[in-house]
This record gives C-alpha cells, sequence and structure tokens, in this order.
C-alpha cells in the first residue's frame, strides 16, 4: 500500500525543506570544517618536510629552520582573536572567504619561494590567512546550530582539526617524498577551492554588526612580538646557553610584552586577549589543557620524525606511513568520543586519554634504541598515543566554548585556538633546545621524557574543567 502526497501539500514541502535543510547543513560543516582542516594539516604536514627543508636549505642552522614553524604558529596565534573581532564586525561568512584566498595564496608562495626569507614572508601571510578563516568557520557552524547540540557539533569540529594535526605526516610524507617539500603547499589551493564552492551558496549571511569595535592590532603585534622572543630565547639556549645575556634578556622582554598587551587589553574595547572571558573556568582550564597538549603532540610529532629519518634511517616516505596508525585510529575513534563526552563528561574521557598519551610517549623514551623496533614497540606506542589525541583534543575543543556567550562563540573558539598554537610554538622551540642538531639517542629521550609530562600536567588541568553533560 503506497499514500500518494500532492505536491501541494503541507507535510510534501515541510519533508521537502527538512531534507534541504539537512543537506545544506552537511555542507556548511563541510566547509567549515575543511577549513579549518587545511590550517592545523598545514602545520604537521611541516614536520614530515623538515628533513627535506635541511637538505635544501643546507647552510641554515636546525635552530632557524624552525621558524618555517613557528612565523605561521605566531602570526597564526596572535591575530586569532582580532580575527574573531572582524568577523563579528565585517561578517563571518566575508571574513572566512576571505581567510580561504589569502591561505591559498600564500600557500602558492610558500611553494615557489626562491630562498629562505622569501619562505618565512609567505609562511607568516599563511598564518594570517588561517587566523581568519579559522574563528569565522566556527563561529558560522555554531550561528545555525541549537544549544543542545553544541558540544557534540564542536566536538566534531574539534576532531576534524585534530585529525588535520595527525593526518599531516601521514599525507605529507608521501608528497614530500615523490615531489619535494614545496608540492605540500602546493597542493592546497585546490582545497580552499573546495572550501569555498561547499561555502558558496550555504554558509549563513552573518549581518555585519558596525557597532563592534575595532580590534586591537598594536595589542595583536605587541603578542606576537612576545611569543617570537620567547620561542628565540628558547631556541638559543642550545648554541648560547642558558645564563647567556641575549637569552635572558629576550625571555624577560616577551614577558614584559605580554603584560603590557594585557594591561593594554584592559582599557581596548576588543583586546588582543579578552581577559574578560578567562572568568569562565571551562575556558580558562581547557585552554590551559591545549596548550600543554599542544605543546607535547608538537614536539612529539616533529621529534619523532627526526627520529625515524635521521635515528633509524627511514625514509621520508617510510616514517610518514610509520605515523599512519595515529591518524586512522583518531579519524575512528573521534566521532565516539564526541558522544561520550556529552554524554559522561570531559573528565571521565579526557583525564585517562591524557595518561594514555603520556604512556605511549614515555614507552618512546624508555625503549627506543638505535635498533628498529616498529612492530614490537612503535606501533604500540603510537596506538596509545592516538586513544590520547582521540580522547582529549575534540572534547576539551568543545568544552572550552560550552558556557561562552553567544555573542562571545568566535572570540571564545579563537581564544582557545591561540593557546593551542602558543603551545605548538613553545613545544618546537623546546624540542631543538633538547634535541640539538644531530642525532644522539640520550637527547631524543630527554626530549620524550619532557614531552610526556605534558600528559599528566594537561590531566590536571581537564579535572577542574566545569562539567557539563546530558543525562542518559
Amino acid at each position: 500500500m503506497f499514500e500518494v502526497v500532492p505536491s501541494d501539500f503541507p507535510g510534501y514541502v515541510a519533508a521537502s525543506d527538512n531534507r534541504s535543510e539537512v543537506w545544506r547543513g552537511r555542507l556548511v560543516f563541510l566547509s567549515t570544517a575543511l577549513g579549518a582542516f587545511l590550517v592545523t594539516a598545514n602545520v604537521s604536514t611541516m614536520n614530515v618536510a623538515f628533513p627535506d627543508l635541511e637538505r635544501t636549505f643546507a647552510d641554515t642552522s636546525r635552530g632557524s629552520l624552525t621558524w618555517v614553524l613557528n612565523a605561521y604558529t605566531i602570526s597564526f596565534a596572535a591575530l586569532l582573536i582580532p580575527a574573531g573581532r572582524l568577523a563579528d564586525r565585517f561578517g563571518r561568512r566575508l571574513i572566512f572567504m576571505t581567510g580561504l584566498f589569502l591561505f591559498a595564496l600564500s600557500s602558492v608562495l610558500v611553494g615557489a619561494a626562491p630562498n629562505f626569507s622569501v619562505v618565512i614572508a609567505a609562511r607568516v601571510a599563511q598564518g594570517v590567512g588561517g587566523a581568519l578563516l579559522t574563528p569565522a568557520s566556527l563561529g558560522l557552524l555554531l550561528a545555525g546550530t541549537p544549544d543542545s547540540a553544541r558540544m557534540a557539533t564542536v566536538a566534531k569540529w574539534g576532531s576534524l582539526t585534530a585529525l588535520g594535526v595527525a593526518t599531516g605526516p601521514a599525507v605529507g610524507s608521501l608528497i614530500v617524498d615523490s615531489y619535494g617539500w614545496r608540492w605540500a603547499f602546493l597542493v592546497l589551493p585546490p582545497f580552499c577551492l573546495l572550501a569555498y564552492l561547499t561555502g558558496k551558496n550555504t554558509l549563513p549571511r552573518t549581518r555585519p554588526n558596525e557597532d563592534e569595535p575595532f580590534p586591537d592590532v598594536l595589542g595583536a603585534l605587541l603578542l606576537a612580538a612576545s611569543m617570537a622572543l620567547l620561542a628565540f630565547s628558547i631556541v638559543q639556549v642550545g648554541p648560547w646557553g642558558w645564563s647567556s645575556p641575549s637569552v635572558l634578556i629576550s625571555a624577560v622582554l616577551s614577558l614584559v610584552l605580554l603584560a603590557v598587551t594585557v594591561l593594554k587589553g584592559r582599557w581596548h574595547r576588543a583586546p588582543a586577549l579578552p581577559t574578560h572571558l578567562f572568568g569562565i573556568r571551562s575556558l580558562s582550564m581547557a585552554n590551559i589543557a591545549t596548550a600543554v597538549q599542544s605543546a607535547g603532540l608538537s614536539a612529539s610529532l616533529l621529534v619523532n620524525i627526526l627520529w625515524l629519518t635521521q635515528g633509524w634511517g627511514y625514509s621520508i616516505r617510510t616514517a610518514g606511513m610509520a605515523t599512519a596508525p595515529l591518524p586512522i585510529l583518531v579519524a575512528f575513534a573521534a566521532p565516539l568520543v564526541g558522544k561520550l563526552g556529552t554524554r559522561y563528561g570531559v573528565r571521565i574521557i579526557a583525564v585517562p586519554g591524557s595518561f594514555s598519551w603520556a604512556a605511549g610517549v614515555l614507552m618512546y623514551a624508555l625503549f627506543v634504541t638505535e635498533t628498529p623496533n616498529y612492530w614490537g614497540l612503535w606501533l604500540p606506542a603510537s596506538v596509545l598515543v592516538a586513544i590520547g589525541v582521540a580522547t582529549t583534543f575534540p572534547i576539551v575543543s568543545a568544552a572550552a566554548v560550552s558556557e561562552v556567550p553567544p555573542s562571545d562563540f568566535a572570540v571564545g573558539g579563537s581564544l582557545n585556538q591561540v593557546g593551542r598554537q602558543f603551545g605548538s610554538t613553545i613545544g618546537v622551540a623546546a624540542l631543538i633546545t633538547l634535541v640539538g642538531s644531530g642525532t644522539d639517542i640520550n637527547a631524543f629521550h630527554n626530549a620524550w621524557f619532557v614531552t610526556a609530562a605534558t600528559g599528566p600536567v594537561a590531566a590536571l588541568a581537564i579535572f577542574f574543567i566545569r562539567e557539563n553533560r546530558s543525562s542518559k
């Protein structure tokens, strides 16, 4: 038996509209999440490109080469909050599309750069593009999400950003090994185009708010200078020593500029660091956890690639494939983790996850020798790390904005990303200081020990996140 419903019957129209809205929501998620995915994948892809970069710029020290990583993360982090304000003032859709265009253009410039200085300059521009599109993407996504589904939706969005971090080494290794590090950037513009096409007619047209104050650009520049000086002081500890006047002056000046940024922001209507949001405990604790986790993850990804390629003598392709289980596990586990986090709360899932992450890295520190042992040691440790990534990053990102007022969605999400990029910058700088320019196994063990310690520290911060779970 079949019931034929006329096309002008109200129920028919409602069903059609409902299907249309479902597809529209999926396209919005694809466009916004793809933009965020590219931004994070670009960071971790540079880890596998690093050995090839060292060969291309053989006269440049390893410490100097870290600025290919840090130039991006610093400009990205410093401009995230102002970018969120720009999204609120001029419209999130406009800022998102502008960020996509700049990110694609600067990716081409990095790939075609004739010298190291142009690479650094283009990486700064890439960070600016990433900063523009990231808070706007989350703001656009949340604009069409009901309150009851906010945490689950943001967890999915966060899982894709975490997947970007994890996928970068595996995919990037295939590209770098076959075509060189430049193509790791030249492949990005087509995906930017896909994000544009899927969002062109579906992204919400949020109304510009002319009453929104212009962001504190000077404060953002001060924040960028503070981060750069801190990273510089850490990187130079190796060649200059802890007691070097230049190292100490750089570190002190970094703290001074950070203090000035915070104090300046107290009298600005749209500060580079919104201190008024620091009173939200879930946001503050989640940001601390995110910064610590990102420091550990960024350091671990880079030290692993350096050891696999230079310690065990793997090719870039083989080293990238050796990291493949991590993104695969994250991809399968992340959707389930989002649901579990919504039901049981952040602590129940993310605290054990942080210790799983620490246990995996600790296995590297305790048992890796100069004799390759992938199946018996590296793979089991990588599985523990993957479990830790999947059970922490997505739901901690969701918890960061779970209590943020709707008017501060973009800024709140940006503040969490600032913590992530700040952690990545410090993690990479500290790693190079610990490892140096060689392949001494004791130096790598020390780097893994320090990285493993980020797990318990992050777990402590997660423990103090305010719970917000739904009942069964």
